[in-house]
């Protein structure tokens, strides 16, 4: 095995710490010159080769404003239209890509007139949101230091009026919108349902004519219902006073015999009296019991008319029922068609009322600049003092570092490639030596 063969541990050399010190106390002054030479090459760049690099930077707050809404509305038409009149909404982070778009990198170009691409100019440009904030710095990077304010506030104020143009164009759309195709529509729509609620109003069985007809025919049925229950009572009294006067015809003779004494008085042939013994007997039609007569006579022709009056009323109360049951119908029915148009006229006033009113708030809101006040200025950017590029002291250090690397690096690969020299021709002379021997 390899690890028991002493010949494989005399392949590797041993390095030994003096032998590095010696080989960099040999070359201390080659070291020292390459990394003072790295060192004023760097300054020497850095000094007058590199360009200055300044920036400006001007931060941003962002504010988004929300129109007020009186009536917060729960139906899904409001929803509509306050969704397409609201303004569009910028947060911390679309606002900061919307810094570097190329419409806002075009205008600044043309308005600085810059010989700088789109591209070119965006290079030079960084955004960041501070942290758990709404602000954004924007910073911009050039040579000349009033130029990067320059750019800094140009780029600021066109950024504004870029949001300003987006709100202007989606109010614009929104208010063409609402105008010419919601409003126009919903008022003709309202037309045509104020329209139809005139003239079903205007209808000759309206609701106001069967409500009035309804309230005389409750009020006859009433009456006719107040008559028959004081005629029922009147055929039950009359039917007692029938019976009790059946009961006393019963009792009572329908004629009355009377006796005289009549001997030479009356003639003997006198028809319907019997002269017998001398005494005259006769029979005489009784008045009490004809009277009796006449009153139930009289009082069964009554009880008669009166039971045909109570089914005559009683025929006319169920007609009336009928006629309140069809006119009640009849009214519900106008009435839910009444309803059903009202409400549909009420829903179309709403609709052209929040319409009109949305148009008038985004008319308003139009006229302003929101983007002026949705994003403050916090800080304008000012000329820069002193360049952030090139870091002279810094670029020298890691010229220092990176020269003091290489010399080492150098020297050790220089070494040891005259090492592997020496030890190679020390091997062949002592081969040749031992050939002659």
């Amino acid at each position: 095995m390899q690890g028991n063969d002493p010949s494989y541990y005399n392949d590797y050399e041993e390095i030994d710490l003096r032998d590095i010190f010696k080989t960099i106390n040999k070359w201390k002054h080659t070291i020292i010159a390459v990394t003072l030479i790295c060192v004023l090459l760097s300054g020497i760049f850095s000094f007058f080769v590199l360009d200055p690099v300044y920036e400006a930077s001007t931060v941003v707050s962002i504010y988004q404003a929300q129109l007020n809404r009186e009536n917060e509305s729960t139906n899904d038409i409001a929803d509509t239209v306050n969704e397409l009149g609201e303004i569009p909404y910028m947060s911390a982070v679309s606002c900061e890509q919307q810094v570097k778009s190329p419409a806002i990198m075009e205008a600044v170009i043309k308005k600085l007139q810059l010989p700088y691409t789109r591209n070119g100019l965006k290079s030079s440009i960084k955004t960041q949101q501070v942290q758990n904030t709404n602000l954004i710095i924007i910073t911009v990077s050039n040579n000349n230091p009033e130029l990067a304010a320059t750019i800094a506030n140009t780029l600021r104020e066109e950024f504004i009026l870029h949001i300003n143009r987006i709100n202007k164009r989606k109010m614009a759309q929104s208010l063409e919108i609402m105008e010419k195709e919601w409003l126009q529509k919903e008022e003709v729509e309202l037309d045509i349902a104020s329209e139809k609620l005139k003239e079903h109003k205007l209808q000759s069985r309206s609701i106001e004519f069967l409500s009035s007809q309804l309230g005389k025919k409750r009020e006859d049925l009433i009456n006719y219902q107040s008559w028959l229950a004081k005629a029922e009572i009147d055929r039950a009294s009359q039917q007692e006073g029938i019976k009790q006067l059946q009961e006393t015809i019963a009792h009572t003779p329908h004629t009355l015999t009377t006796v005289n004494t009549a001997n030479g008085i009356l003639p003997a042939d006198l028809q319907g009296i019997d002269i017998k013994d001398g005494t005259v007997s006769s029979e005489q039609i009784n008045m009490n019991y004809t009277s009796l007569m006449d009153a139930y006579n009289s009082k069964t022709t009554a009880l008669a008319e009166l039971t045909v009056q109570i089914s005559k009323t009683r025929q006319e109360i169920a007609r009336q029922e009928k006629e309140i049951l069809d006119l009640e119908a009849e009214l519900i029915r106008n009435q839910l068609g009444e309803k059903k148009l009202q409400n549909e006229v009420s829903r179309r006033e709403s609709v052209v009322t929040l319409l009109s009113s949305k148009i008038a708030e985004l008319k308003m809101t139009e006229s302003i600049n929101l983007a002026d006040n949705n994003i403050i200025t916090v800080s304008e950017a000012m000329v820069p003092e002193a360049p952030v590029k090139p870091n002279k002291m810094l670029n020298m250090a890691i010229a220092a570092v990176l020269g003091l690397m290489l010399a080492t690096f150098s020297i050790f690969l220089i070494e040891y490639l005259r090492g592997n020299g020496t030890n190679k021709s020390e091997s062949e002379e002592s081969k040749g030596f031992t050939g002659n021997v």
